[in-house]
C-alpha cells in the first residue's frame, strides 16, 4: 500500500461511508440554507426548529432503548433536570444560552448516572418499571422544589428580540451532531458492543464486553442530549413547568418518535419525530388530547404490521422498486 493510502485510511475511518457523508452535507446545507431561500412563515419556522430538537430527544433516546434494548419510560427525568437547570443558570449567572444547554446537559446526564447505574443491572421490563418511578418521582420532587422550579407557576425567562428565529440553527446543529454521533455509535466499535449486549449480556461479557462501562457511558451520554433538548426546549417556549418538562406523557412521546419511526435504526427516529411533532401541531389548537389517540392508533398499526416502523416500510417498498 503507498504511503498516501495509509495516510488516508488513518483519516478515513473504515466504518464511515463515503455515500452517507455526502448525503448528510448535502441535506445540512440544504437545511440551512432552506430560510434564507425559501420564504416560510413565522410558524413554519418556529415548527421546523422544534422538529430538530425532538429529533435531537428521540435519537438519544433511541441510543438506549434501541440499541441496547433497554427501554426507559423515564427520559423525560433527564430532559426536565436539563431545562431547569438551564433556565436558572441564564436567569442567575446571566450565561448565553447555549452555554446554559450544555451546563443544564452535563447535569442531566450526571443525574442519568445517579439513577442508572444501579438500575441497569435490570433487564426488560424491570428495568422499564424502574425508569417509570424515576420519571415521577423526579417530577414530584421538581414540582415542591418551587425556589428551583417555580412549583406549578413555573419559571418563565427573559424573551429576547429575535431569538427564536436564531433558534432555527442553533437546533440544526444540534440534530446535526445527534445525527452524526447516532451514525458513529452505529457503525463502530461501540455501537457493536451495546448490539452485543442488546442480544444477551453474559455472552457480550464472554467475549470482552464491559456491560456495565458500555451502558452507563451511552446512558450518560442519552441524558446529555436530552438536557441540551430540554434547554432549548427552555428557550423556545420562554417558559417551562413540571408537568410540562417532567410528565410521563413526555417520556411516553420520545418513545413513540422512535417505535414509530424504527427502533434501533438511525432514520426512524427521525422519521417518527417529524410525524409525532407534524400531528400534534395540527391536532393542538382543536383537540388538544386528540393526537396521542392517534399517534396510540399509529403505533398499534406499526406493531401489527411492520415492527421496524416508518424505516422498515421505506425499506419494503426500496426492494420493491428493485424487483419492478
Amino acid at each position: 500500500m503507498a504511503p498516501g493510502m495509509r495516510v488516508v485510511g488513518r483519516l478515513w475511518p473504515a466504518w464511515l461511508s463515503p455515500a452517507a457523508l455526502a448525503l448528510f452535507a448535502g441535506a445540512f446545507v440544504v437545511i440551512w440554507a432552506l430560510p434564507l431561500i425559501v420564504p416560510l412563515t413565522t410558524y413554519q419556522h418556529n415548527l421546523l426548529s422544534l422538529v430538530f430538537m425532538f429529533v435531537a430527544a428521540a435519537l438519544a433516546w433511541n441510543w438506549l432503548g434501541g440499541y441496547v434494548g433497554q427501554v426507559s419510560f423515564g427520559h423525560a427525568a433527564m430532559f426536565g433536570v436539563g431545562g431547569f437547570v438551564a433556565a436558572r443558570l441564564i436567569l442567575t449567572f446571566g450565561l448565553p444560552f447555549f452555554a446554559a444547554w450544555l451546563g443544564g446537559g452535563l447535569v442531566a446526564g450526571a443525574f442519568a448516572l445517579a439513577w442508572g447505574h444501579p438500575t441497569l443491572r435490570l433487564r426488560g421490563p424491570y428495568f422499564s418499571i424502574a425508569t417509570i418511578g424515576v420519571g415521577e418521582a423526579t417530577r414530584l420532587v421538581l414540582t415542591y422544589w418551587e425556589g428551583f422550579t417555580g412549583g406549578s407557576s413555573g419559571v418563565s425567562l427573559p424573551i429576547e428580540a429575535g431569538l427564536k428565529y436564531t433558534l432555527y440553527w442553533y437546533g440544526l446543529y444540534l440534530m446535526a451532531i445527534v445525527v452524526a454521533a447516532s451514525y458513529a455509535i452505529r457503525r463502530s466499535r461501540l455501537g457493536l458492543g451495546l448490539l452485543a449486549i442488546k442480544a444477551d449480556v453474559e455472552a457480550a461479557a464472554d467475549v470482552g464486553v464491559a456491560p456495565t462501562f458500555y451502558q452507563d457511558l451511552i446512558l450518560f451520554m442519552s441524558g446529555v442530549v436530552m438536557g441540551v433538548a430540554g434547554g432549548f426546549y427552555a428557550s423556545y417556549f420562554s417558559f417551562i413547568e413540571p408537568a410540562d418538562m417532567l410528565g410521563f406523557d413526555r417520556s411516553i412521546s420520545f418513545v413513540l418518535m422512535a417505535v414509530i419511526g424504527g427502533i434501533g435504526t438511525v432514520a426512524g427516529p427521525v422519521l417518527g419525530a417529524v410525524v409525532f411533532v407534524v400531528i400534534q401541531q395540527l391536532l393542538l389548537a382543536s383537540y388538544s388530547q386528540l393526537y396521542l389517540g392517534l399517534y396510540g392508533a399509529l403505533l398499534i398499526v406499526v406493531i401489527l404490521f411492520e415492527p421496524l416502523g416508518l424505516s422498515g416500510l421505506f425499506i419494503r417498498l426500496r426492494r420493491l422498486v428493485r424487483r419492478l
